[in-house]
């Protein structure tokens, strides 16, 4: 007897909708509950109808972090798919990742229907496994019209403050009736905040006073068009700008611009204390915990934020004094324009010298940092200052940086220089999860197919990833990145804690290995790179990184995947 066919006209509609939307992937790791869509795939593509690209990702956690990066680089909401509530589990860390990158991904799941019972003996909630990380979490019914759902799901998912949506879907909902026809035109946008012109007139007036003021910035770079209008009041105040490495918000190479403030990074913190005008503009800081230094008592702190509390925590603890609630590019847009209708001559004079001076100031410290890279160039093991210098020397400005090695943050903020929007990308917040750049240098790849793109991350980190996984779906969609491995043999920041809180005794000799920190006789990453398709090699000769990182770079142009695995 022939096996029945089943109907697949809520998959169907699932598809239409996210054409609707301009959807182009599908992320996901296939379970029984995911087969109607695939069905629906093949049926589609075997019709010549658009329908999605399928991204296969033998790992959950790479389905999230692909999705995380291609949201990020492409700026357009993503769906990853993944089996019940154990493809959920599987995802782990990647999920936290979205909420604190505020990536605009939905993750659908299938829904568990044997009846779980829990300890208590209460029914078991699939939504409560990720309801802390994300925006809004739903179950549709049999009833409900899977086209309706998952329009309202990419529209809060897009809404500012972008993050996560969770879908559990029955298996039923897409195998059954056709929904509703999809809406095109996108998700419907969060109706934001007009511009008080007051709040802009006291900002613009705050800032012309200001002997010192100070510009901080980390999201902002998610809309490139705010980034000429943060560069623009920058110059015409001759105000110093610091970017984290969130986003490329302001080009580290401008002379106002000392330089990138990484994830657990403290070299320009210094600036915070000193200024005494503070301009925020979709700010966070860039690591787990509050920057160890505060703005002075008596500073003014002017935030421009879709976010102000920042999950519910004001910066530092304390209320700014001007609050603009809104798109930072049309706030930006109306206090340039303000600055520039109150300035005077003599202002512009004033604020022309101050451009000059604060430029020689950075010109000499960026200096000091590039002679003490060069100074490492022959030292044993490899230096994380050498090693950023080369791996900058090696790129051009429209190579893409996918990174999280907090370990080395001053390096990376002190070595590598980004000046465009969309070069740079870290996780969002050292309180998420490890492994997350080599999934999102795939997502971000696929996203930006044309652009060369480079995964920085720690031994540890790669390990996370999962580089089978992803690796293997690198090469499967011809997607080729470049992993960078900061190999140091152990958990640096671990270690560092452990250092600073009881003391350097309990990691001497192989104590490190005893107590957890430290890695003896690591993997042979190369050997797992070419294991999938990839090129590998392992440096410990700083005197080689220049030749091997632009043999690494032409590979990666040729399609080829590369895994340089470097010892520091």
């Amino acid at each position: 007897m022939d096996n029945p066919v089943h109907t697949n006209e809520g998959a169907e509609t699932f598809l239409d909708t996210l054409n609707a939307h301009g959807v182009g992937f599908i992320f996901l790791n296939p379970g029984i509950d995911i087969v109607p869509i695939q069905a629906a795939v093949a049926r589609y593509r075997s019709l010549g109808r658009d329908v999605p690209q399928v991204i296969l990702c033998p790992h959950e956690s790479v389905v999230v972090a692909a999705a995380h990066g291609c949201a990020a680089a492409s700026g357009k909401p993503q769906v990853a798919a993944v089996f019940q509530d154990v493809g959920t589990l599987q995802a782990g860390g990647a999920i936290p990742n979205l909420k604190y990158g505020r990536a605009p991904v939905v993750l659908c799941a299938g829904r568990n229907s044997a009846p779980l019972i829990n300890w208590r003996g209460e029914p078991a909630d699939q939504l409560k496994i990720v309801r802390d990380y994300v925006k809004w979490d739903h179950a549709p019914e049999g009833d409900e019209d899977i086209g309706s759902v998952l329009t309202e799901a990419l529209r809060i998912a897009s809404a500012e403050p972008r993050g996560p949506v969770y879908l559990t879907i029955p298996r039923e909902l897409l195998t059954g009736r056709r929904g509703q026809a999809a809406v095109s035109g996108g998700p419907i946008p969060r109706v934001l905040p007009g511009i008080d012109r007051s709040a802009v007139s006291r900002a613009a007036q705050m800032l012309m006073d200001a002997k010192n003021p100070l510009i901080l910035t980390a999201f902002a770079g998610r809309h490139p068009e705010a980034v000429p209008f943060l560069v623009e009041l920058a110059e015409t105040l001759g105000a110093r700008a610091i970017t984290t490495d969130l986003r490329m918000s302001f080009p580290s190479t401008h002379p106002l611009c000392p330089g990138i403030d990484a994830v657990f990074g403290d070299t320009h913190d210094h600036y915070i204390p000193e200024a005494d005008v503070l301009l925020l503009v979709d700010y966070d800081f860039p690591g787990p915990i509050p920057k160890r230094v505060v703005p002075a008592t008596g500073a003014k702190i002017i935030q421009i934020d879709i976010e102000p509390l920042k999950r519910g925590k004001p910066l530092w603890g304390r209320d700014p004094d001007v609050l603009m609630e809104g798109d930072s590019r049309e706030l930006l847009k109306a206090l340039n324009r303000t600055v520039k209708e109150k300035v005077n001559s003599g202002g512009r004079a004033h604020y022309k010298e101050r451009y000059a001076r604060i430029a020689r100031e950075h010109e000499k410290s960026k200096e000091s940092w590039r002679t003490l890279a060069r100074s490492y160039a022959d030292r044993r093991p490899i230096s994380t200052d050498w090693l950023c210098h080369c791996i900058d020397e090696a790129l051009d400005e429209d190579a893409v940086i996918v990174h999280m090695i907090p370990s080395t943050a001053d390096a990376i903020e002190r070595q590598i220089r980004r000046t465009k929007p969309g070069t740079m990308y870290c996780w969002g917040d050292s309180a998420g999860s490890m492994g997350w750049s080599l999934g999102a240098a795939l997502g971000v790849k696929l996203a930006m197919p044309e652009r060369l793109v480079v995964s920085l991350t720690g031994d540890g980190g790669f390990i996370y990833g999962c580089p089978v996984a992803t690796l293997w779906s690198a090469r499967a969609y011809h997607a080729p990145f470049l992993t960078v491995i900061f190999n140091n043999h152990c958990y640096q920041s671990i270690r560092m804690i452990v250092g600073m809180e009881f003391g350097e005794q309990y990691l001497s000799g192989d104590m490190g290995f005893q107590v957890g920190t430290d890695m003896l006789d690591p993997p042979d990453f190369g050997a797992v790179a070419a294991a999938c398709g990839a090129f590998g090699q392992t440096i410990e000769d700083p005197s080689g990184l220049p030749s091997a990182l632009k043999t690494a770079v032409a590979e990666v142009r040729g399609g080829r995947s590369v895994v340089l695995n470097v010892m520091i």
